[in-house]
């Protein structure tokens, strides 16, 4: 899951949360404190900051935009080939082939 920990009154940090949920991912957005730590107890050096459930953290609007456009290529090309058809079987059309 992304886990987008942002400031206050931050008008980027609503902006990629607008992005995160137009891309339909499972995100949650983390208000914190100004001049407030991360979790793990460090201060970013710079705000917003993005974290993946492998670890990856994303520091900075620049790092987390370069980061959410090659996830949503990705996703794009994922959902592309996708299919949520169902094609009946002829000799007992209550199951899918």
């Amino acid at each position: 899951m992304l886990i987008l920990y942002r400031q206050h009154e931050d008008p980027v940090a609503d902006e990629l949360a607008e992005r995160l949920r137009e891309l339909v991912l499972a995100h949650r957005v983390v208000l914190v404190d100004d001049g407030g730590t991360l979790p793990d107890g460090t201060i970013p050096a710079s705000w917003p900051v993005l974290t993946e459930g492998s670890g990856a953290r994303y520091e900075g609007v620049e790092a987390i935009q370069g980061f959410l456009d090659a996830l949503a290529y990705e996703v794009t090309l994922n959902r592309q080939f996708q299919s949520d058809a169902c094609y009946l079987d002829p000799d007992d059309p209550t199951r899918c082939l």
